[in-house]
């Protein structure tokens, strides 16, 4: 997503203001990359953020995400139609 993101934006800004002394190449090489290292960058303190919790918040919240328990009905229970 980085890398596409900064094909993206270096391409419009070398088509908008040149390449510069460094060439197409380069110049679109190096907006790629800062782009791509700064969303990887981002994308690692999420993961550490997101993974870094307590053991016992993820079994209360797996505990509140597992699917129901369905009980067969009680033939008592049934309606006289």
């Amino acid at each position: 997503v980085g890398v596409i993101m900064g094909f993206i934006f270096g391409t419009v800004n070398i088509f908008r203001y040149g390449a510069g002394q460094q060439g197409i190449m380069r110049t679109l090489g190096q907006y790629m990359g800062a782009s791509g290292a700064t969303f990887g960058f981002f994308m690692g303190v999420g993961s550490v953020i997101r993974s870094d919790a307590d053991p016992k918040l993820h079994e209360l919240y797996m505990r509140a995400q597992r699917r129901p328990i369905v009980l067969r009905a009680n033939p008592a229970w049934k309606r006289d139609e």
